[in-house]
């Protein structure tokens, strides 16, 4: 399978600012932000309704809860965090000084250091930096800011570094070859805890992809398995920012988004998590974004997949550079390490958008910092940072026990979250669900937004869990008709064996239908939660652009909702066409289901 990737910050103007109303005089908020002067500013690390640099209040206590941990000395020392992106300006200033003694791997074959992961084009590739920084920038330096891991090693990987064109930009190293290399196959890997993905897919289809094969999805999880002396590599990777977009076509009058004002106005999301196979893998951990507010990022992609959230933030552009655009343009942002100096990166002379940017700033005039970082691409090294916190408290912890002191500690947020509906009450999306074991779940935000205190302090004394039990595909073929509302079309699995707690749930189901957009899937666990895989009216499928007759589509998908729960029995996929008036003839069938159920 062919992808096209891109580093998952928001790329427009809308969404790669951040500002708030900056004082010129500032407050050093305690003993050690006058170790990192731009501290004060990290909102997502200590959030009391400080100023931001931004225009909209923040609202306190929505941060990551790690300011207690840092007093008491835990800051991510020994744990190493691979950043898998377009690139890491090593000399920077503010990570140099714990940058792995072997800095990562650089893919170009003629580059004078294949162990300098520093981008060629610093301009165009900033964006590796800027994660780095959110992650693991150094701590009490006396410069910037402070990583969510402050002590933790970095290395980098240009998998996606890119060069300019004369038509926009190319990725130059973006193979699976390359990607195995990072996540498991290269030397330069072998030290690595926790790998780091803000990266997604960018180019995409508006019908169903065809997605990694089961084959395929078992391959990478046991190389990443087999990483940390056989513990597991923490993989932490961003949900994707399609909540809002999708694809574009170029057609006679002008380039179209795939998702459609129907789309959008549903309020559905236009390109779900899960459609990015990666986003499935039993190793990874899905994390969407979280505005300063506590609520989802407007782009932030949902879907069972997810696992937990972090902080994107918004746009952040302040008005009195930039008026005139919409509402969450300035909302706060994150505040992170740029390429240094004021030629090259996001931050430079020529274009001022915040009180940070430039060398007129009255803040820091180095430009070796941004506050105009965004996306699940900043959500995710805070993850990815709160894994290292973790693995400094008990470095024995597997993946998969890691993967479940996020979930067990996360807070819940947004706890009002309501359900998306028809305009005849029928829900396409739910809010917050509990399960059958008592764990609180939404497609908006996994378990929620990651607690670190909480997490290290469970994590000190965590017993792992017991030994894996995986149950295999099982599979379910019969072509059924797809019904509309009050009936709904059922495929059943009887799983006779399998885990008696469950950690995760893969699925996938092929069908044939006239406009496969319209079609609601559900997957029902033997205890009766109901977890939507597949939301009807996403940008997934024919119909809309796909003007064929009929449209036949494998996808496999996952769901973290039913964590904790017994997973034998029978388990229910029920598809319904939402869009079928009732009484109408059927529009395509379901032709089958696979299932496949990971826990202990």
């Amino acid at each position: 399978m062919t992808y096209t990737h891109a580093p998952l910050r928001r790329l427009n103007r809308l969404a790669i600012a951040t500002a708030l109303i900056l004082s010129t005089s500032i407050s050093v908020a305690n003993a050690q932000d006058a170790g990192d002067p731009l501290a004060v500013y990290q909102w997502h690390l200590k959030n009391t309704g400080q100023r931001a640099i931004a225009d909209t209040p923040l609202v306190s206590g929505n941060d990551l809860n790690v300011d207690g941990l840092y007093r008491n000395n835990i800051r991510g020392e020994g744990v190493t965090i691979g950043i898998i992106d377009n690139g890491l300006q090593i000399a920077h200033p503010d990570l140099r000084a714990h940058v792995g003694r072997i800095a990562g791997r650089n893919f170009n074959p003629n580059a004078r250091n294949r162990n300098d992961p520093t981008p060629l084009n610093p301009t165009l590739n900033a964006h590796g930096t800027m994660v780095g920084g959110i992650a693991a920038a150094v701590g009490g330096n006396g410069i910037g800011v402070r990583g969510v891991a402050p002590s933790a090693t970095l290395k980098g990987f240009n998998w996606l570094e890119s060069k300019p064109t004369k038509s926009g930009s190319i990725t130059l190293y973006a193979s699976e070859e390359n990607l195995s290399y990072a996540w498991w196959d290269g030397q330069e890997s072998a030290d690595i805890d926790v790998f780091n993905n803000s990266w997604g897919l960018s180019s995409v289809s508006p019908n169903l992809p065809v997605g990694s094969s089961t084959n395929d999805q078992l391959s990478y999880e046991r190389a990443m398995s087999s990483t940390r002396s056989g513990r597991g590599g923490i993989y932490v990777k961003a949900a994707g920012n399609n909540f809002t977009n999708a694809a574009t076509r170029k057609t006679a009058f002008g380039v179209l988004d795939s998702c459609s004002y129907q789309t959008k106005q549903l309020n559905v999301g236009c390109l779900p998590a899960g459609h990015d196979p990666r986003n499935n893998y039993f190793n990874t951990i899905t994390v969407g974004a979280v505005a300063a507010d506590g609520r989802r990022s407007s782009y932030s992609s949902t879907g069972s997949a997810l696992w937990v959230s972090g902080f994107g933030g918004e746009g952040g552009i302040q008005k009195k550079y930039e008026p005139g655009l919409a509402p969450n343009s300035y909302d706060p942002a994150i505040i992170t390490t740029d390429i240094a100096g004021c030629e090259d990166g996001t931050n430079i002379n020529k274009n001022r958008e915040d009180d940070l940017d430039s060398n007129l700033s009255l803040i820091d005039r180095s430009c070796d910092y941004t506050a105009k970082m965004n996306g699940t691409s900043a959500a995710a090294p805070m993850v990815s940072g709160v894994a290292a916190l973790i693995l400094e408290a008990n470095p024995q912890l597997s993946f998969r026990d890691v993967k479940y002191v996020l979930a067990v500690t996360a807070r819940k947020t947004d706890p009002q979250q309501v359900s998306t509906r028809l305009s005849d009450g029928r829900e396409l999306v739910p809010g917050w669900i509990t399960n059958a074991a008592g764990h609180a779940f939404s497609n908006w935000y996994g378990f929620g937004v990651v607690d670190a205190a909480r997490a290290v302090h469970l994590a000190s004394t965590f017993q792992p869990l017991g030994a894996l039990v995986d149950t295999g595909w099982h599979t379910v073929r019969r072509q059924v008709s797809i019904s509309s509302v009050p009936r709904t079309t059922r495929l059943k699995i009887e799983m006779p064996d399998g885990a008696r707690k469950i950690e995760a749930v893969q699925l996938g189901f092929s069908l044939d239908h006239v406009n496969s957009r319209l079609v609601e899937f559900v997957l029902i666990s033997p205890s009766g939660t109901r977890s939507v895989v597949q939301p009807a009216y996403t940008a997934i499928g024919s119909g809309f652009w796909n003007k064929q007759a009929s449209f036949s589509a494998w996808q496999l998908l996952s769901s973290n909702a039913f964590l904790d729960e017994n997973g034998k029995g029978t388990w229910t996929l029920e598809a319904t066409d939402m869009g079928r008036p009732a009484g109408a003839a059927s529009r395509g069938k379901l032709e089958s289901f696979t299932l496949r159920i990971l826990g202990h």
